[in-house]
């Protein structure tokens, strides 16, 4: 007798490669100056940049070219952008007001005075409330409806950098003078609570919204500060070792970042965890950085303002994950969360860098 095997039946495994892309240079677009603090409207995609003494200029996301500039005040310094408004806003240093540009003419609604020196601006979107702290003592508010000063808040010092909790209608303005956070009210208007942090914390505030902490990076003190939003008790030091330049959150992972201040040698990026508040991870970076965190692909960009470099790093292993080349110096940066899309300011450019999911 005869026996045969049985036949082997072969069967196809599908296998599922998952790719990932690491971001990349998609154009340098020419621009009329050093570029200065850049923000983006998500929902007009379009970008906004100081550059030279008092002026606003207008990238189009879609063609990547500049499509305008706006005359500001003397001293343009920092913006703010409303997106469900299309209005974009611009402190004058020097010209103590606050610059009102409409997103879809590019052309100036009218100029808002302020207190003097007019620095850090924020926007609280759902009430349509512009905040501007004067670093000659003031904090304006600014009505978005009218285009009128709601509000003035004495609270003495060197008021100077914004940072809004939409959710709870809480602003916190960082107060270099006193070495302070002076916490608002959104509805009253008025000052809650002022709290001690480190010294000079001449940096905007980063928040975890859905664990109502606030982080405090402190410009001249060796450890940063975080202020619990629920109980404004007492902050507690984060110690580091080091004085601070930039700071960043990733509200989605619960990750803080924190570089030291710019000094001789290497500079440092300390990662922090929001549940723990201790150091993570510490990274060597250049001594002159910016910084910025993509929360949609969980990356981190930390740029070289002496070079070309700008370093891509992975937020859930910390290792680097890519070396871009940018314009020359890559300055501050900004995010546009509908393309993922990265703006970075150079000199006499802006670079545009495609992240990937």
């Amino acid at each position: 007798m005869v026996h045969f095997s049985k036949p082997l039946i072969q069967t196809k495994v599908q296998v599922k490669i998952i790719q990932t892309h690491n971001p990349q240079v998609i154009k340098i677009v020419p621009v009329a100056g050093q570029v200065g603090d850049i923000r983006v409207n998500s929902s007009t995609n379009r970008v906004y940049y100081v550059f030279g003494e008092n002026l606003v200029g207008v990238l189009d996301g879609n063609t990547n070219k500049v499509i305008g500039s706006v005359q500001t005040g003397e001293g343009a310094t920092f913006l703010a952008v409303n997106t469900r408004t299309n209005l974009i806003y611009s402190t004058n240093f020097r010209a103590a007001n606050v610059t009102v540009i409409n997103g879809k003419t590019n052309k100036v609604i009218t100029n808002v005075p302020v207190g003097e020196r007019p620095f850090g601006i924020a926007v609280h979107r759902i009430s349509n409330r512009i905040y501007v702290a004067n670093t000659s003592g003031t904090i304006s508010v600014i009505d978005g409806g009218t285009n009128r000063v709601l509000k003035t808040i004495r609270v003495g010092g060197s008021p100077a950098l914004i940072a809004i909790d939409e959710r709870t209608n809480r602003i916190y303005v960082t107060n270099v003078m006193k070495d302070s956070v002076h916490v608002i009210d959104g509805s009253t208007l008025s000052v809650i609570k002022t709290i001690k942090v480190g010294k000079n914390p001449i940096i905007t505030p980063g928040i975890i919204p859905e664990k109502n902490r606030i982080y405090v990076a402190n410009n001249l003190s060796r450890f940063a500060s975080v202020i619990s939003g629920t109980t404004l008790g007492k902050s507690t030091p984060i110690q580091l070792g080091e004085l601070q330049s930039e700071l960043a959150v990733n509200a989605l992972t619960n990750r803080i970042y924190l570089t030291s201040a710019q000094q001789e040698g290497k500079g440092k990026l300390f990662v922090v965890s929001g549940l723990t508040n201790t150091i993570t991870a510490t990274l060597s970076i250049p001594t002159f950085s910016s910084l910025l965190v993509n929360p949609l692909t969980n990356r981190y960009y930390v740029g070289d303002t002496d070079t070309r470099n700008l370093f891509v790093y992975s937020g859930l292993t910390n290792r680097l994950l890519v070396k871009l080349r940018t314009g020359q110096s890559a300055g501050s940066m900004a995010l546009n969360k509908r393309s993922n899309r990265i703006y970075v300011g150079n000199e006499n450019s802006i670079t545009v860098i495609q992240d990937y999911k």
